[in-house]
This record gives C-alpha cells, structure tokens and sequence, in this order.
C-alpha cells in the first residue's frame, strides 16, 4: 500500500533509537524527509546515514529536547532546511532517576513538558504545512494504576499528554491539522528498558513477555508502522485517537 508519503516534511524527536529509530527509518521508506533529533551524537549519525541509505533526504542533531531554546532552534532550522514540516512525532520519554517530589519534577519535564513545548513551537509550521499532523508517543502506562513504583509519575503524565492530544485535535482541527497520540505497551529493542529488566530482573521480564494476548513483546517495528500510516493521507480523517499498540496486553474494551 502507498501511503503517499514521498516527499513529504517530517521532523522526529527521540529518533537514534527504538521506537524513534523506527519511525525514522518507515518514514524514511515511504519517501519522506526527515529531521531527527537525540541526545547522542553517534547515534544521531548513525540515523541520518540510515535514512539517507533508504533513500531520502535527512537532517539531525544532537541536544536534550528539555532544553527549550535547543528545541526551538531545532524545530527552525529542520523547517528551513526541509521547507516546511507536514509530520511532526514527538517521541522522548525517560525514567528520571531522582526520588520523591524531584522524580515528579523530572517526569514532568520529560513526559510532559518537552511534548507541549514541541508542539507550541511546531504548530504554526504544521499549519502552513500539507494535510498536516501531530503524532504523540505516549504508552499504555496512561490507563494503568497497577506500576512500578518508578514509573506511577511516568503514566500520570502519560494520561495528561494523551488528554493534551484530544484537546490539540479539537482545537487544531478547523485549521486542517490532525493531532492523534499513539500509546505503546511492552516493546523491546536491545538497549531498552525491557532488555535491561532481562539482565536485571529476568522475573519481571519472564512475566510481562507473556502479558499481551499475542504472548509476546511489541517490536519499535510494530509502532513505527503504525505511526506511519496515521501520519499518511490514508488516514486523513483520524484525529482525536490514542491508539494502543500493546498487543493486547490492556484487558479493556478501547472506546
């Protein structure tokens, strides 16, 4: 299926790794351009070099998307060099390392905050952009209350990022531009927070690789697909969605 993507201006944070790395490189494949940022340097080229192997145009750099001014520049210079912007992914997320009242703080920044201020700065583009959306990553962390301890700030968070979503796509609909949030269950990539529970805690692992209905782990794959085709022209009047990708793992109905 062409889901008409060539040519068009797409721009990804988080995107050296996992579940980023993934939607650079299935964007990458259907002919899009794509602006990528990370934290790391290598990995950030690495990206950019794979991209560019799939045979697309591709910009990144390197900085922490908590910082504000490094985020707007960033999301200037991609809109300049690209022409504009028709796809934005905000993915980051990251489990703070801190305790008490300053892991809140951290979460706040990093499973909130970063996404509002993305969206804030590329918004205005994404107007003036071509059938125009706003894809964020949030995770099924939103609807639990059964977490790890270290991650009960991590989906409170998460459930406010997906509610921000729904209030985007009502405002920003009457202007053409559809905002949807896609939320990931238990997905593993080597170097993840799954791979690391398998070195650290097998237990835990052994018990949530079976959790899904499909008895397995998702794949940044899984996700990357997905979020390619709410991306597209294909799904051009889906706005306002959370969809999981979580294989089942949610014994809910998902109205």
């Amino acid at each position: 299926m062409d889901l008409e993507l060539k040519g068009r201006r797409a721009l990804v944070t988080g995107g050296s790794r996992g579940i980023g790395r993934a939607i650079v490189e299935a964007l990458a494949a259907e002919g899009a351009q794509v602006a990528l940022c990370a934290r790391g340097e290598v990995g950030v080229a690495e990206a950019v070099a794979a991209a560019r192997a799939l045979g697309g145009y591709a910009y990144g750099e390197a900085f922490d998307v908590r910082d504000a001014d490094a985020l707007a520049g960033f999301v200037q210079r991609a809109a300049d060099r690209l022409g504009g912007l028709d796809i934005v992914v905000s993915n980051v997320s990251t489990r703070p390392d801190a305790k008490g009242e300053e892991r809140w703080r951290q979460a706040f920044d990093a499973d909130l905050m970063q996404h509002v201020r993305l969206a804030e700065t590329a918004l205005p583009h994404l107007e003036a952009g071509q059938q125009p959306c706003l894809i964020f990553i949030a995770s099924i962390a939103a609807v639990m209350t059964q977490l790890l301890p270290e991650e009960v700030a991590y989906g409170a968070f998460k459930a406010g990022l997906v509610n921000y979503a729904g209030a985007l796509a009502e405002r920003y609909g009457p202007r053409g531009v559809r905002v949807n949030t896609v939320s990931p269950g238990p997905i593993y990539f080597e170097g993840g927070a799954w791979d690391l529970y398998r070195q650290h805690k097998p237990k835990l692992y052994e018990v949530v690789s079976k959790l899904s209905a499909l008895g397995r782990f998702g794949t940044p794959g899984d996700v990357a697909r997905a979020v390619a085709f709410l991306a597209s022209p294909a799904a051009g009047y889906i706005t306002g969605a959370n969809l999981r990708i979580d294989g089942g793992t949610i014994k809910t109905t998902n109205f």
